[in-house]
């Protein structure tokens, strides 16, 4: 009996080992299929990413040069118009002369002063031929600086326009950046869904991997759109607004408040409403601007619109945000501070970029 009861177990025992052994087999077979549904769905996502990463980076090259244009246009409508400021002054004081010499009648009083007929004639001719002179130079200063006003006028129209395509490529780059953070999210809950076990498979590592590869072109690509911003002309309310609203909080450098009003609006030249309801040169949301507004300028209003009202409470905010407090990295307080302000990687390393411009820009002019 005994024999018999071990004979039965040891049959037992060798049917349901290998039955046991095929279970376990099974549920690795299935976990391996299940890593590589999900890296299946994770290359998909990675490429949705790869594509708007691209595209925010066209987006970001853009900005750059519409920031380009819009300086060199600016400047060259300055440079214009201070020609034609010379030139209408320089034709003003031609006429000052025309009327300080009596004109027609000086010259008639100038006959009477002749000796002789033939020094009334070279009286005649000489105060003719000035007066003619005179005439016709007034007559090319005018032409001359009427051309002037005309350039001036393009180049103002070409930095408007530069501003215009600013705006449109900041509200396309922001599209791309919600595209490429939801594939990301997607693709990182697709991983952090599967259980224990399939996570250690190959295939959910070689998507990770894949993720990370990724996210490292990314960044580069976005440091290399954002390495050539040029720093916009500064408007002189502006300068003093920056200035003054960064000596409000500890830490603030006026460059890097400056390089948020370049980046939000060119300082001023758009300020209209974003696609997400931002408005005024710094672009606040009115609910932010509720809670941090300033009264810059102390005229008892404070207003969105307002430029001095829009710069002190920018400084109020990245302040509150973290850049005049604590001890840590200074340049670790700034990102944080930016990326509260708006909640982009790009848009921190854009306005630093634009800072350092702007840094290189008050050196050359001595400020």
């Amino acid at each position: 009996m005994t024999s018999r009861w071990l004979l039965a177990f040891v049959i037992a025992a060798g049917v349901l080992v290998p039955a046991a052994g095929t279970a376990q087999a099974s549920s690795v077979t299935q976990a391996q299929r299940r890593a590589a549904r999900a890296q299946g769905r994770v290359d998909r996502l990675v490429d949705q990413y790869e594509d708007a990463e691209m595209a925010m980076a066209r987006q970001l090259s853009r900005v750059s040069r519409a920031f380009s244009v819009a300086d060199a246009a600016s400047a060259d409508a300055e440079r214009l118009k201070r020609l034609e400021h010379r030139a209408a002054a320089r034709r003003a004081r031609d006429v000052r002369a025309v009327y300080a010499a009596g004109g027609t009648v000086g010259l008639m009083a100038t006959l009477l002063l002749a000796d002789s007929p033939s020094d009334a004639l070279w009286r005649y001719g000489t105060n003719d031929r000035l007066l003619k002179s005179v005439l016709d130079s007034d007559q090319q200063i005018l032409r001359d600086t009427q051309a002037v006003a005309r350039r001036a006028g393009q180049k103002v129209a070409q930095a408007d326009a530069a501003a215009v395509e600013q705006s449109a490529a900041m509200g396309e780059l922001r599209q791309d950046a919600d595209r490429a953070r939801i594939a990301l999210a997607k693709a990182r809950t697709t991983l952090a869904r599967l259980d224990r076990r399939a996570q250690q498979a190959r295939a959910v590592q070689a998507a990770r991997e894949r993720i990370a590869q990724a996210q490292r072109q990314a960044r580069e690509q976005r440091r290399r759109a954002t390495g050539v911003v040029t720093a916009l002309g500064i408007p002189a309310e502006y300068q003093i607004a920056y200035q003054d609203a960064a000596g409000t909080c500890a830490s603030l450098r006026w460059t890097l408040l400056a390089a948020v009003g370049q980046v939000e609006s060119g300082h001023g030249r758009n300020v209209g409403p974003s696609s997400a309801g931002a408005q005024g040169p710094m672009q606040f949301m009115p609910a932010t601007f509720a809670a941090y507004g300033v009264d810059g300028d102390l005229n008892g209003v404070t207003d969105i619109q307002d430029p001095q009202d829009a710069i002190f409470s920018a400084a109020n905010y990245l302040c509150a945000s973290g850049i005049g407090r604590g001890t840590g990295d200074s340049a670790a307080r700034d990102r944080t501070a930016l990326f509260a302000y708006n909640r982009a990687d790009w848009y921190v390393d854009l306005v630093l970029s634009a800072e350092q411009a702007i840094i290189a820009r008050a050196a050359e002019v001595g400020q």
